[in-house]
């Protein structure tokens, strides 16, 4: 290499230093990087503005690079996803705290709702959702949960899109929002001197306009095939959704009924029977002078029998879908399938 001087060097670092690393053109000059950053200052020469912008801009995207590749890289399952997604729509949030660059879920609740929070935990446990003392659960912060965050709080305000409702598609998910929101309500009316009591079930949704409950009805119709209504209501942005007739109210209690009895303090909300004759008993008090009836609403017993667990097992062998096999037994698709679920953790399929 031919040994440039000292009028050249000058000239080469005025030319080149505000554009050029400093690797490159010490090397270039065959000097240190010390030695040109020391003429560059004595010759007034700097980055030019352009240079450090992409410096600055390299610098960011390796350290955001960096940042995502600390995270464990988490291998959501649609069972645990959809528990999210329920929880979501429910009393789950999510939230960006100070500098954090992603969002954390968080769910507090009252003491008389622990189980069903720690139920929660468990599922979620490979999330690494943990519960406190209190009894309220958190997640670290993880870039799945900023997707989520940019899904459900587009203006940073809780927001239900045909987008986000689409996530919504397994009955464990549907049975977290009923939990969260739902209620199972005991009615009446008055007819001469009798009182009918007859069941209802509410999502208590009025944090959402009716443009979004609306949204939630159809998608509940199309995914679950479960016909909500919407109902004025008095609090909130004025809309919940109800469902009353004895059809639909036993098909989405056969939908949801397995996940929520697996958690004690949680069934109350699927048994009607129990419901109903405990309401009965206050209104007999209530109204010594009144007959009090019961809906014929002929409660199904959900429980499968073993010529019906026969049937499942013998179609399951011949390959028949699960449309099938529930139109054949008068079932719903999700009943069929969640059953076939639990026969063959139990080894009978």
């Amino acid at each position: 290499m031919t040994k440039l001087s000292k009028n050249e060097i000058i000239e080469i670092i005025k030319s080149e230093y505000p554009n050029s690393s400093n690797k490159y053109l010490a090397k270039k000059l065959n000097i240190s990087q010390t030695n040109l950053r020391t003429k560059a200052s004595k010759l007034g020469v700097k980055k030019s503005k352009e240079y450090m912008d992409k410096v600055y801009e390299k610098m960011n995207m390796n350290r955001k690079i960096k940042q995502e590749n600390s995270y464990k890289n988490y291998k959501i399952n649609n069972i645990e996803k959809n528990i999210l997604i329920g929880s979501l729509i429910g009393d789950g949030t999510l939230s960006l705290y100070g500098r954090s660059k992603n969002a954390c879920y968080r769910e507090n609740t009252g003491p008389n709702q622990i189980q069903y929070r720690k139920w929660k935990a468990e599922k979620l446990k490979n999330l690494d959702l943990k519960i406190n003392k209190y009894g309220a659960i958190y997640s670290p912060s993880h870039p799945i949960y900023t997707e989520l965050y940019e899904l459900f709080y587009p203006n940073d305000e809780k927001t239900l899109t045909e987008k986000s409702l689409n996530l919504l598609d397994h009955p464990i998910g549907l049975a977290c929002l009923y939990m969260d929101d739902g209620s199972l309500i005991i009615d009446s009316f008055r007819k001469n001197n009798k009182m009918y009591l007859f069941p209802r079930i509410y999502f208590y949704t009025q944090s959402f306009s009716f443009e979004e409950n609306l949204l939630l009805k159809q998608h509940l119709k199309n995914t679950f095939n479960v016909h909500f209504n919407l109902k004025n209501w008095k609090d909130g942005k004025k809309s919940i959704l109800e469902v009353s007739k004895r059809d639909e109210l036993n098909s989405f209690i056969e939908i949801v009924k397995p996940y929520v009895e697996e958690i004690k303090c949680m069934r109350y909300k699927v048994d009607i029977k129990n419901k109903m004759k405990e309401t009965k008993k206050r209104y007999i008090t209530k109204f010594p002078n009144k007959e009090i009836i019961l809906s014929s609403l002929n409660i199904r017993d959900n429980s499968y029998s073993l010529k019906e667990e026969s049937k499942i097992i013998e179609m399951c062998k011949q390959g028949y879908p699960y449309t099938k096999i529930a139109n054949t037994l008068n079932r719903t698709y999700y009943g069929i399938y969640d059953k076939v679920q639990r026969m063959k953790k139990e080894g009978k399929i």
